[in-house]
């Protein structure tokens, strides 16, 4: 009970940041939209409304605390101007200051898809098509997928299943200016996020 009150504590400071920001200016560099004082924000295939009353999904599904920081700092960390990209994919090992969080983000994300879908790469491209992703040819793996985490930040899966003795592999790519956009803590909650949803329904 003690923890849950510290995370309110804080989410409620960080938003109280979010709503003295310049939402029309956020909007334009961030490339979302505006409507009526509010921030409709692209997350994955939902859509959450930032609105002087709170962070809302719109169809009314519940939202985690960890998704909600990760939305807050998104909207606060908006350069300026817009960061562009070279279209450089990089994991998120090669951003500066990640070691710390590398092998605890990688046994959240790609070992546990590399163990779900070892075998059933079909379910895996149909899991994927069925949140929004694109699949992008990639004569160097089974699957490529692209999924908009958010507006600034796509983020790609690269997949090859087991063959022989070599075991599935997978892993999450980001543009290189991904960290402009959001902190490292927080990239790795996208990968988080994202392969909680792949594996939510695989039988």
């Amino acid at each position: 009970m003690e923890n849950s009150k510290i995370v309110d504590q804080k989410l409620n400071q960080i938003f109280s940041m979010v709503k003295k920001i310049d939402f029309s200016r956020t909007a334009e560099i961030l490339g979302i939209r505006e409507y009526n004082g509010s921030l409709i924000v692209d997350f994955y295939n939902r859509q959450i409304i930032f609105s002087q009353d709170g962070i809302n999904d719109a169809q009314g599904l519940p939202l985690t605390e960890a998704v909600k920081d990760v939305l807050c700092q998104y909207l606060l960390m908006c350069p300026e101007p817009r960061w562009e990209s070279s279209n450089k994919l990089v994991t998120l090992r090669e951003f500066s200051g990640s070691g710390p969080l590398f092998s605890r983000f990688t046994a959240n994300t790609g070992k546990i898809i590399e163990t779900t879908y070892s075998g059933n790469l079909e379910k895996l491209i149909a899991r994927c098509l069925a949140l929004g992703g694109t699949i992008i040819k990639n004569a160097s793996y089974d699957l490529s997928a692209r999924f908009e985490a958010l507006s600034r930040i796509p983020l790609f899966l690269n997949f090859n299943d087991k063959e022989d003795m070599l075991p599935a592999s997978a892993v999450f790519l980001f543009q290189d200016n991904a960290d402009q956009y959001l902190d490292l803590k927080s990239l790795s909650s996208l990968c988080t996020y994202l392969t909680g949803q792949l594996i939510q329904e695989i039988s």
